[in-house]
């Protein structure tokens, strides 16, 4: 029989209660993590890195990353003067042209975390830190449609909080990051992080933003959390291959959760639960989302599991996360409203 991780901390549980942990605040310790050289690694997993900060279940985490290699927006006819100098140094050493927008803080220990564990994330807060961006079209949607590669320089008004894509034509910001994710099983080696997997990784799942609640299953040691790939703004889909990619600032908080084992990441929002399918067919995609969503219910509602489907046929929304990672992404999402108890 699957376990699985607590969903809702305040009145759900799942393979056992745990208590819910203290609210920040409570002589937690709050850590500053920085992007730099010697705290990101860029597009990629790997076990065998050495963590670049160590934490405590319970503390918090403040995070500024980058996504924007000044080379990609000099090419793009930006002039010097105009990218922000803190990129040069978060990028310097580093000798591709493309916007780096993998450029992960990480990777957090976690002390206590080993394999059988669960990381709770919980997502703070976060923004957009500086007022430059990327996009591009690479999409597996348009084969042969776009010859070229296609590249835009967005200017994101931090005071409006807007992108403007044409005259008339501006898109409000919603910012998350795209890429939160464990370390995977050491036998896999260096995973490139460009496809999300069942820890985690690029998900670029718009609906885990600030107040939302992120769990993974622990692979490794201190479990090794990377963050990063900045999305000022995103659509359901990303049917162009990148969302506006750009610099964030945060605060995550981390709580470890012994012997809760978990198969695929999970999450929940204020007002929602959610369940996560991860798979190079859409359909099985779906497959894996509502089916993790039937058995969470089965094993913490006390339904039985027809009845669950109808439930879930009627109050579950599938939305596709994503279709460009080459491993698309759909999340289920169930209100918690329809509990009254």
């Amino acid at each position: 029989m699957k376990r699985f991780v607590l969903l809702s901390l305040a009145s759900v549980c799942l393979g056992g209660c745990m208590d819910a942990p203290p609210p920040l605040g409570d002589g937690f310790v709050v850590h500053e993590l920085n992007a730099s050289p010697s705290t990101t690694h860029i597009s990629f997993f790997d076990a065998s890195l050495e963590p670049v900060l160590r934490i405590e279940s319970g503390d918090v985490v403040r995070l500024e990353t980058a996504t924007g290699n000044p080379r990609w927006f000099e090419n793009a006819g930006v002039p010097r003067d105009q990218v922000p100098p803190e990129l040069y140094s978060v990028y310097e050493g580093y000798e591709l042209a493309g916007r780096g927008d993998h450029t992960l803080n990480g990777p957090i220990f976690v002390n206590g975390a080993e394999p059988g564990d669960v990381l709770e994330i919980r997502i703070l807060a976060v923004d957009v830190r500086l007022p430059i961006a990327g996009q591009g079209i690479g999409s597996r949607l348009f084969p042969g449609e776009i010859e070229a590669d296609v590249s835009r320089v967005h200017w994101i008004d931090l005071v409006n909080r807007t992108v403007e894509f044409a005259p008339g034509v501006v898109v409000p910001i919603k910012p998350f990051w795209g890429v939160i994710g464990v370390a995977p099983p050491p036998e896999m080696g260096r995973v490139g992080s460009g496809a999300p997997n069942f820890f985690g990784g690029n998900m670029d799942n718009r609906d885990l933003g600030p107040g939302s609640i992120l769990y993974l299953p622990v692979h490794n040691l201190g479990a090794l959390l990377s963050v990063g790939d900045g999305h000022a703004v995103q659509g359901y889909g990303e049917i162009s291959g990148s969302a506006v990619e750009t610099s964030l600032r945060g605060e995550i908080q981390v709580f470890l959760h012994k012997n809760q084992e978990l198969e695929w990441p999970r999450a929940e929002t204020p007002t929602h639960y959610m369940s996560m399918g991860l798979n190079p067919d859409l359909d099985e995609a779906a497959r894996i989302a509502a089916d993790e969503m039937v058995d969470f219910l089965v094993e913490t509602r006390g339904i039985d599991r027809e009845t669950a489907i109808l439930l879930c046929s009627v109050a579950m929304d599938m939305v596709v996360t994503q279709v460009v990672d080459g491993t698309k992404g759909v999340h289920a999402m169930l209100s918690k409203s329809v509990f009254t108890y």
